[in-house]
């Protein structure tokens, strides 16, 4: 619910972010304030967004810049009905053991074992010991709990599976408010109850669940069409639930948090033309299965086949050419394609045994089995719908696609547009919001409201307010420029709603470039190429990049006849002998991810790059020779400054002295973790390989940063080699003889499971670390950010007329907190040009310093404004940014590796399994480490920024 600003790149920003980073959609599922791509800092080819000199509309957040303010939020409670307090619920362990060879383990999925379940619970009620209104208050979370108002124990064997359940013990709904005060296991068995109520009643409304929390309904108004080719996917409206105990001002309740969704889901479309236009994108070829010649093409094709299968493996479909035994009417048949065959229905290979002896193709089976669906085309594959020792064939023409979210073939367009979809203003949201609930489980809801009073549950459909304050944003201080005023060799600016700009202002520490060059990827002339150089030069010295000489100047040509990257790394290889320290790199805008991402693997490793989008207006105007937009270049050269190891900004702030101080004892380490695999994608092995990424402050101003990255196995929930990173770290802190007295330990992508493990595990690491180097501990603050939580926080109706969002620097303190060990908090630092803001929750670990919770997010927020990328303040502390840019050029450079190294896609790790599988990805990790360790080690610090 973020939105963000667009960047002038034609890159979109998320709530004012600027920051790059990978997908955050998930697994496809938008909430409008998941932007991806390049935020207001400056995309992958441009020079950032709207943040540079600041603005971002009248009235986009409320005008207030300090003290209490009351905000709306999307938490409404569940209570106990007091005619249903009497209500007891059975909560009980379910078990699914199936047949399998020696030696061998066969699991079953999801759709089995509730196809199961349901059989057998269809089989109680028809023997009469299971009442059917007790049948339709049966709750399965589709692993092994199971709730119901009944008592049940039975073992069973089923299709060759033995189905057990046992009791394990009762929860009376009324003494829900003594559990909330326990917080133990009991608390957590409570909220598993509660949201399979939540989901059930969602479910019996009409509501498709996916992935256990995001609720779409398959009507009409719900489906928004795709701008674009694109006519197998379209945009679904839904929401998303999630029930937990919550902490106001000392009181508990229970609360559900619900947040507006959107996917890219399938059309419910005919599956033949699904895989004309899936194979037509793999193949970059129009692919006609209408003609014999067509499908003859396609099927023979094994690497668009094994791509294809790839987009189409789990697609749920359905069909109607089975006739109903008493009306005679066709009735609906569910399946889910397991694999597109590369034989046709009047094959060969698609004969099989009949109980009466014969042997027929599968089209002949259709023929006489089912006259009524003529039409079979004999030339087209079919699908096979089981398993490959058992499989069940039908032809593609008798079947239709379901509706259901997409899970491979989603372009980066289809995700931006769905973003897009999703931005809205605090009010609509809110009043969208209303709506929905009203409709599901409000007076206008037919089933939900009727299964929540079943179970004694009453949800409170008025959205929960709570008080927060507005903190004051710290000065930013920059270097007076001539002209700016007399007798003043610095200028501190104080953020105005979150941004600010460079009027009259240079960096902190500018730089000095002696040698710099400029390649172009786009066809120009020699005279245009010059006078972008100029330019570069001129805004350079505006801001405190001073570009001393002449550059050299190369571009890509056609009369060349060597490939475009290969003209590329020659002149890279000719700057290198030249003694280059900075290369402007201007690309075509239709230069695809992977192109760039060779540019800065090609570059990285021998000076730093800036990459500008050679479309983009700013450019594009340079080029008819029209005068530069000093915004764009404000971040262009933001981005340079950094990259040459100047500083662009630091803070004027109290806490900012008091904690980190002058005297360089004081470390700011950020830790990432980031996943190679594609989040839209099957999920990854465990052993699967990530990026551990590591960032920590070379001096005290905070502009600049060194680094450290390895590769770990997935299964491991911490940083495991975080000792030799955290040396790593202070080699780059050559100026200090002591190690840090004093260590701020930011932590991302991490869940409150981990939290422990992150303290037993990494915070003990670099302790132990000091005690073999018989140096005394550090005294340390840990805190974890969690940007990626449920809770949002809108203006009150009240206040709503004068601005769309709370304004940066809004903190709860005292409301809406997890209960546990760990205090915690809610902060929004950002302002949002689109859309809503979402707040980052932050939970202290540890703090030896015992700080009050309101200094230590005063703290937060001022190290949110320390992002050199652009002049605004971000929405979570600037270290954990750069460890974010960090692990994703990690990637790149992994990826690029990778191929070229090991001919190995590292995207394509999700699909490896089995003991080979195991192997290739314990051997792609151990490479991974040594390559990228290599390679960081001689990149200069921020020349990922």
């Amino acid at each position: 619910m973020n939105g963000g600003g667009r960047g002038r790149d034609g890159s979109r920003g998320r709530g004012g972010d600027s920051r790059a980073g990978s997908n955050p959609y998930g697994r496809g599922f938008g909430s409008g304030d998941h932007r991806g791509g390049n935020r207001g800092g400056g995309g992958p080819f441009g020079g950032g967004g709207r943040g540079g000199m600041g603005g971002g509309g009248f009235g986009s957040v409320l005008p207030v810049l300090r003290g209490p303010l009351k905000c709306l939020s999307n938490h409404c409670e569940l209570v106990v009905s007091n005619r249903r307090q009497a209500v007891a619920v059975w909560k009980h362990f379910v078990d699914f053991k199936a047949r399998a060879e020696p030696g061998k383990k066969r699991m079953l999925s999801y759709e089995a074992r509730r196809e199961i379940l349901d059989e057998f619970l269809d089989g109680l009620v028809a023997l009469g010991h299971l009442a059917r209104d007790e049948r339709a208050l049966i709750l399965y979370d589709g692993d092994h709990l199971l709730v119901c108002m009944k008592k049940l124990e039975y073992i069973e064997m089923l299709r060759g599976v033995s189905l057990s359940i046992h009791p394990q013990q009762s929860v009376i709904m009324a003494n829900l408010g003594e559990q909330l005060s326990m917080q133990n296991s009991a608390t957590e068995e409570v909220a598993q109850i509660l949201q399979l109520i939540m989901n059930h009643a969602a479910v019996m409304e009409g509501y498709q669940m996916f992935h256990g929390v995001n609720f779409f309904k398959d009507m009409p108004e719900n489906f928004v069409p795709l701008r674009g080719p694109n006519k197998a996917f379209q945009i679904w409206d839904g929401f998303s639930q999630a029930v937990a105990p919550y902490q106001t001002a000392g009181t508990m309740s229970w609360n559900a948090v619900f947040n507006l969704r959107a996917c890219t889901s399938t059309k419910a479309i005919p599956l033949v033309k699904y895989i004309e236009i899936q194979a037509s994108a793999i193949a970059k070829r129009m692919v006609d299965l209408s003609t014999e010649k067509g499908c003859r093409a396609l099927m023979a094709d094994a690497e668009v086949m094994r791509r294809l299968n790839r987009r189409l493996r789990g697609t749920k479909l359905e069909s109607f050419h089975i006739l109903n035994r008493d009306t005679q009417q066709p009735e609906k048949r569910v399946y889910k394609l397991k694999e597109l065959m590369t034989f046709s229905a009047s094959s060969e290979e698609s004969r099989f045994d009949l109980q009466d002896g014969r042997r027929v193709t599968v089209l002949q089976h259709f023929k006489e089995t089912y006259p009524h669906a003529s039409g079979i085309p004999p030339f087209q594959p079919l699908i096979n719908t089981r398993s490959k020792d058992r499989p069940a064939y039908l032809p593609v023409s008798i079947v239709t696609l379901k509706h259901q979210p997409a899970r491979e073939g989603v372009t980066e367009e289809d995700r931006a547009q769905v973003a897009e979809h999703m931005i809205m203003p605090p009010r609509n949201r809110v009043a969208k919001t209303e709506q929905l609930l009203s409709l599901v489980f409000g007076p206008q809801g037919h089933s939900a409201p009727k299964v929540l009073d079943a179970f004694g549950v009453i949800l409170q459909l008025e959205a929960k307010t709570a008080q927060g304050r507005v903190l004051e944003s710290p000065l930013i201080k920059y270097r007076e420029v001539p002209g700016g005023g007399p007798g003043r060799s610095s200028k501190t600016v104080r953020p105005a709603q979150g941004d600010w700009n460079l009027r009259d202002a240079a960096f902190c520490r500018g730089t000095v470039c002696k040698v710099w060059a400029l390649y172009s990827f786009v066809e120009t002339s020699q005279n245009v190429i010059e006078n972008l150089a100029r330019v570069l030069k001129t805004q350079g010295a505006k801001y405190g990049v001073n570009l001393t000489t002449k550059p050299g100047l190369g571009a890509y040509t056609r009369n060349d006849r060597r490939p475009m990257l290969d003209q590329f790394a020659a002149f890279v290889a000719l700057a290198k002998t030249k003694g280059c320290e900075l290369l402007f790199v201007i690309l075509n805008e239709r230069v695809s991810l992977d192109i760039y991402q060779i540019v800065k693997s090609c570059t990285d490793v021998n000076f730093p790059s800036q990459c500008l989008n050679g479309r983009h207006k700013c450019i594009d105007a340079i080029f008819r020779g029209d005068n530069p937009n000093p915004q764009y270049f404000a971040n262009v050269m933001s981005k340079v400054n950094m990259k040459l190891q100047g500083v662009n900004q630091t803070l004027e702030a109290d806490i900012i002295k008091q904690e980190i101080g002058t005297d360089k004892s004081t470390l700011v380490l950020a830790v990432e973790t980031s996943f190679f695999a594609n989040p839209t994608k099957t999920s990854p092995p465990p052993t699967a390989p990530i990026v551990c990424a590591c960032t920590g402050n070379m001096d005290d101003d905070l502009g600049a940063f060194g680094h450290a990255v390895c590769v770990e196995s997935r299964k491991h929930p911490i940083v495991t080699d975080i000792g030799s990173m955290f040396k790593t770290i202070l080699s780059y802190r050559k100026t200090t003889k002591n190690w840090p007295a004093r260590i701020i330990y930011l932590r991302s992508a991490t869940t409150e499971a981990h939290f422990p493990l992150v303290l037993a595990g990494e915070i003990r690491a670099i302790e132990e670390l000091y005690v073999r180097e018989n140096r005394s501990k550090p005294r340390i603050l840990a805190v974890a950010v969690q940007r990626r939580q449920q809770t949002r926080l809108f203006p009150t109706k009240e206040m709503q007329a004068q601005g769309n969002n709370l304004p940066p620097g809004f903190l709860l303190a005292n409301s809406l907190q997890h209960p546990g060990h760990f205090r915690n908090f809610l902060l929004i630092s950002h302002k949002a040009l689109q859309g809503t803001a979402r707040p980052t929750r932050y939970y202290i670990l540890r703090d030896d310093a015992n700080r009050d919770m309101e200094k230590v997010a005063q703290l937060m927020y001022s190290l949110c404004h320390v992002y050199g990328r652009c002049q605004r303040a971000v929405s979570i502390p600037a270290p954990l940014y750069y460890a974010e840019l960090l692990a994703a050029r990690a990637q790149s450079y992994m990826k690029v590796g990778m191929r070229r190294e090991r001919n190995i896609d590292i995207d394509d790790l999700s699909h490896l399994s089995g003991e080979a599988g195991e192997k290739m990805l314990t051997e792609t990790r151990h490479f991974a480490d040594e390559y990228l360790r290599s390679t960081a080690a001689k990149v200069t610090p921020m020349v990922f920024c």
